[in-house]
Protein backbone atom coordinates (compact mmCIF):
# COMPACT_ATOMS: atom_id res chain seq x y z
CA UNK A 1 0.00 0.00 0.00
CA UNK A 2 1.59 3.63 -1.04
CA UNK A 3 0.47 6.92 0.22
CA UNK A 4 -0.71 8.99 -2.55
CA UNK A 5 -1.65 11.83 0.02
CA UNK A 6 -0.11 12.08 3.45
CA UNK A 7 0.30 14.90 5.90
CA UNK A 8 3.54 15.50 7.20
CA UNK A 9 5.63 13.70 4.30
CA UNK A 10 8.02 15.44 2.06
CA UNK A 11 8.31 14.52 -1.59
CA UNK A 12 9.17 10.80 -1.17
CA UNK A 13 6.24 8.48 -1.40
CA UNK A 14 5.40 6.16 1.78
CA UNK A 15 5.56 2.67 1.05
CA UNK A 16 3.76 0.65 3.97
CA UNK A 17 4.56 -3.38 3.28
CA UNK A 18 1.40 -5.39 3.35
CA UNK A 19 0.77 -9.24 3.36
CA UNK A 20 -0.46 -10.30 0.38
CA UNK A 21 -3.07 -12.07 -0.19
CA UNK A 22 -4.52 -14.33 -3.19
CA UNK A 23 -8.33 -14.20 -3.30
CA UNK A 24 -9.70 -16.64 -5.88
CA UNK A 25 -13.47 -15.86 -5.60
CA UNK A 26 -14.65 -13.14 -8.32
CA UNK A 27 -16.98 -12.29 -5.93
CA UNK A 28 -14.51 -10.88 -4.16
CA UNK A 29 -13.17 -8.85 -6.80
CA UNK A 30 -12.89 -4.87 -5.07
CA UNK A 31 -15.09 -2.37 -6.66
CA UNK A 32 -15.20 1.38 -6.16
CA UNK A 33 -17.30 2.27 -3.06
CA UNK A 34 -16.28 -1.06 -1.45
CA UNK A 35 -14.66 -1.38 2.35
CA UNK A 36 -11.58 -2.89 1.92
CA UNK A 37 -9.44 -4.22 4.38
CA UNK A 38 -5.08 -4.52 4.40
CA UNK A 39 -3.00 -5.63 6.75
CA UNK A 40 1.13 -4.66 7.54
CA UNK A 41 3.43 -7.29 7.14
CA UNK A 42 3.66 -8.65 10.54
CA UNK A 43 0.15 -8.72 10.99
CA UNK A 44 -0.14 -6.07 13.80
CA UNK A 45 -2.01 -2.99 11.54
CA UNK A 46 -5.10 -3.50 9.89
CA UNK A 47 -6.35 -0.72 7.84
CA UNK A 48 -9.77 0.07 6.60
CA UNK A 49 -9.89 1.86 2.75
CA UNK A 50 -12.94 2.96 1.23
CA UNK A 51 -11.93 2.75 -2.46
CA UNK A 52 -12.54 5.75 -4.49
CA UNK A 53 -11.15 5.18 -8.05
CA UNK A 54 -10.04 2.54 -10.50
CA UNK A 55 -5.92 3.59 -10.78
CA UNK A 56 -4.96 0.70 -13.21
CA UNK A 57 -5.31 -2.81 -13.69
CA UNK A 58 -5.73 -4.37 -9.69
CA UNK A 59 -5.02 -0.74 -8.32
CA UNK A 60 -7.21 1.20 -6.77
CA UNK A 61 -6.74 4.50 -4.83
CA UNK A 62 -9.00 5.44 -1.58
CA UNK A 63 -8.66 6.75 1.70
CA UNK A 64 -8.18 5.34 5.01
CA UNK A 65 -11.16 4.98 6.80
CA UNK A 66 -10.19 3.13 10.19
CA UNK A 67 -6.92 1.87 11.41
CA UNK A 68 -6.74 -1.03 14.22
CA UNK A 69 -4.20 -2.73 16.38
CA UNK A 70 -5.77 -5.82 17.87
CA UNK A 71 -8.34 -4.21 20.07
CA UNK A 72 -6.95 -0.65 19.87
CA UNK A 73 -8.38 1.95 17.43
CA UNK A 74 -5.73 4.58 16.26
CA UNK A 75 -5.68 7.75 14.53
CA UNK A 76 -1.74 6.88 12.91
CA UNK A 77 0.31 3.97 12.16
CA UNK A 78 3.25 3.21 10.05
CA UNK A 79 3.55 6.87 8.86
CA UNK A 80 -0.11 6.98 8.05
CA UNK A 81 -3.42 8.86 9.45
CA UNK A 82 -6.89 8.72 9.20
CA UNK A 83 -7.89 10.11 5.81
CA UNK A 84 -5.01 9.67 4.02
CA UNK A 85 -5.45 8.33 -0.22
CA UNK A 86 -3.61 5.44 -0.75
CA UNK A 87 -3.29 3.35 -3.18
CA UNK A 88 -4.17 -0.86 -2.78
CA UNK A 89 -2.84 -3.46 -5.03
CA UNK A 90 -4.96 -6.47 -5.30
CA UNK A 91 -2.76 -8.31 -3.82
CA UNK A 92 -2.62 -6.63 -0.74
CA UNK A 93 -6.52 -6.99 -0.16
CA UNK A 94 -7.10 -8.91 2.93
CA UNK A 95 -11.21 -8.49 2.61
CA UNK A 96 -13.64 -6.57 0.84
CA UNK A 97 -16.57 -5.87 2.25
CA UNK A 98 -19.20 -4.62 -0.56
CA UNK A 99 -20.92 -0.90 -0.94
CA UNK A 100 -24.29 -1.17 -0.67
CA UNK A 101 -25.41 0.08 -4.25
CA UNK A 102 -28.87 -0.46 -3.96
CA UNK A 103 -29.21 3.52 -2.95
Amino acid sequence: MQARFARGIAQTPLTVAAREYLLAEKASMPEVGDLVTVLSIDLETEFSVRLNAVAGPDLWYGVIYAINRGAEMLVVAEGLELDDVVSVRRQEIASVIKADHHH
